[in-house]
């Protein structure tokens, strides 16, 4: 995680978007590679809750983390998914933070921790949305080349007068920049071809598996993944996919599990939408529960919502999804010391053997 901003670097960053705000509460939320707060600010119409984000550290690289304010004018314009309304940003800035924005604070509450605090009933609806919003991002842009999306800087010199500058208070119309979203690359492109990234991707994962608790699967798992992952057909063009949409990133009502607020897009990919429903179903629905009857309703839901909005049938998509599953389940294997650093031991080698069984599946 990044540091906070002290105060006087907050009350300058709101006035480089907003000159006429004042800020009156800054609360630093804790967690992320990058820096929240929120802020309660003094404006000409009244008092308002908004939310600073800013990009200083090394987790997401500025010019992938330009994006999020470009994409979330352009999903409010042309989705219905519910994001925050961006005030304004500021892309580079000589000795602020940059870049950073703000945006509105959405109601709701957090449902990452609260999944069993959910009804069956507030589960299905927060899922079916989960299918529905992501069926609407699939088919809001495409790119003819695979890898992190993001902003190339209009100048690199750091002056002022040259910096990008949106705000509540310029003559910018804010958002009106997403033209410029791009397919900047990553360690492991821009590609393409999907099925390039994608083992790319999983190699890299298995090199971290090596030496580790799941060495012994390493070799099989590489001939597999080396056969199986270059051998996929499609998808022709790349769409924008959300890799990291799961219960931690979204506001519900707890009541109806209605989404209130789909948060955290300055890390999106231009990829696969099957790579997509397949990491979803696993970290919202599979490694959330192990009853299979709230496991097999939550999936009908999801699925249902997304074929509803777009079409995702045909034996390609199928197998592409099904070797998504197990690239992703790589990752959860090699985030598995983290994750279960504190569980009771016989709560970890749990884990672990699902681990085993679900690879296994697809070795045998």
């Amino acid at each position: 995680m990044t540091e906070t901003p002290e105060r006087a670097d907050v009350v300058r960053m709101v006035a480089a978007v907003a000159p006429s705000w004042s800020v009156e509460r800054i609360r630093p939320q804790d967690g992320g590679t990058d820096d929240v707060a929120l802020l309660a600010v003094a404006t000409p119409e009244g008092r308002r809750e908004v939310v600073l984000k800013s990009f200083s550290g090394a987790g997401v690289p500025a010019r992938v983390a330009r994006s999020e304010p470009r994409l979330l004018g352009l999903l409010a314009r042309e989705t219905d998914v519910p994001v925050p309304e961006v005030v304004g940003f500021v892309d580079d800035h000589p000795d602020l933070p940059a870049p950073f924005f703000l945006a509105e604070r959405l109601p709701g509450e957090e449902v990452g921790g609260r999944f069993f605090d959910l009804s069956a009933d507030a589960l299905e609806t927060l899922l079916a949305d989960a299918g529905r919003y992501l069926a609407q991002l699939h088919d809001l842009r495409s790119f003819d080349r695979f890898g992190r999306v993001g902003v190339e800087p209009a100048s690199t010199n750091g002056t002022d007068s040259e910096r990008e500058v949106g705000g509540a208070d310029s003559e910018r119309e804010v958002g009106a920049e997403d033209g410029n979203l791009a397919v900047v690359g990553d360690r492991h492109g821009p590609r393409t071809r999907w099925a390039d990234w994608l083992l790319a991707d999983a190699e890299e994962t298995l090199d971290g598996l090596s030496g580790g608790r799941f060495d012994d699967l390493v070799p099989a798992l590489r001939e597999y993944v080396e056969e199986a992952v270059p051998a996929l057909s499609g998808p022709e063009t790349a769409s924008l996919v959300h890799w990291d949409y799961r219960l931690g990133n979204l506001l519900a009502d707890p009541e109806t599990g209605e989404t209130t607020g789909v948060l955290d897009w300055a890390d999106l990919l231009a990829g696969d939408p099957a790579y997509n429903l397949a990491t979803v179903e696993d970290h919202a629905i599979d490694w959330r529960t192990r009853d299979p009857v709230l496991r097999r309703r939550l999936r009908e839901a999801f699925r249902g919502a997304y074929r509803a909005g777009r079409s995702a049938e045909g034996e390609e998509f199928r197998e592409r999804k099904r070797v998504a599953h197990l690239c992703n389940r790589l990752h959860a294997m090699a985030c598995h010391p983290d994750w279960y650093a504190d569980a009771d031991p016989a709560v970890r080698d749990e884990r672990a053997a699902e681990h085993r069984m679900f690879v296994r599946s697809y070795l045998d």
